[in-house]
C-alpha cells in the first residue's frame, strides 16, 4: 500500500497498524495546495482470518454504519477525527479521517504527569471519551 495513491487524491506514505477489520495508513492529501501537504488517515477495510466466518455484506454494513457514526460524531464532538471520505475503489472500501498528530499515551500517564489534579482530571476526560466512542463503534458489531 505504500507509494499507492487511491482516488488521485491520497498518496499512503507509511503504516500506522491494523487489527480487527482493517488496516491504517498515514497519507497525504495531494488535493490541498500548500507544502508540505497535509495529513490523513486512510482506513482500509481488511477482513481478516479471526472473522472469516462473518458475512462480507455484514463487514461491509458494519464498515460504512461506523462512517456514518463517525461523521456524525466529529460533528460535534472536537476529540473524535473528522470523517473526510468514505470510498470504495478497485472493490476495497476505505474512510478517510483527519489526522491528529500526538505521540504515545503511555508518555502522558506516567507517575510524574499524574501529580497535577488538572492534569489527571483532563487525561482522564479524555480516555473516558475515547472509551465511549469505542464501545458504540464496537456495539455496532453486534447489530442485526
Amino acid at each position: 500500500m505504500i507509494g499507492r495513491t487511491l482516488r488521485q487524491r491520497y498518496k499512503i506514505i507509511d503504516k500506522l497498524g491494523s487489527g480487527g477489520f482493517a488496516e491504517t495508513y498515514l497519507a497525504e492529501d495531494l488535493d490541498i495546495p500548500t507544502n508540505p501537504k497535509p495529513k490523513c488517515v486512510v482506513k482500509r477495510l481488511q477482513p481478516n482470518e479471526r472473522n472469516r466466518n462473518i458475512p462480507t455484506s455484514d463487514i461491509l454494513r458494519l464498515f460504512q454504519k461506523e462512517g456514518e457514526i463517525l461523521y456524525q460524531l466529529s460533528q460535534s464532538h472536537n476529540h473524535i477525527p473528522k470523517l473526510y471520505a468514505y470510498f470504495e475503489e478497485k472493490q476495497e472500501f476505505y474512510l478517510v479521517q483527519e489526522f491528529i498528530d500526538g505521540h504515545d499515551l503511555l508518555r502522558d500517564i506516567a507517575p510524574s504527569v499524574l501529580k497535577s489534579c488538572d492534569r489527571t482530571y483532563s487525561l482522564l476526560t479524555a480516555i473516558l471519551a475515547t472509551i465511549v466512542i469505542t464501545a458504540i463503534l464496537t456495539s455496532l458489531e453486534h447489530l442485526p
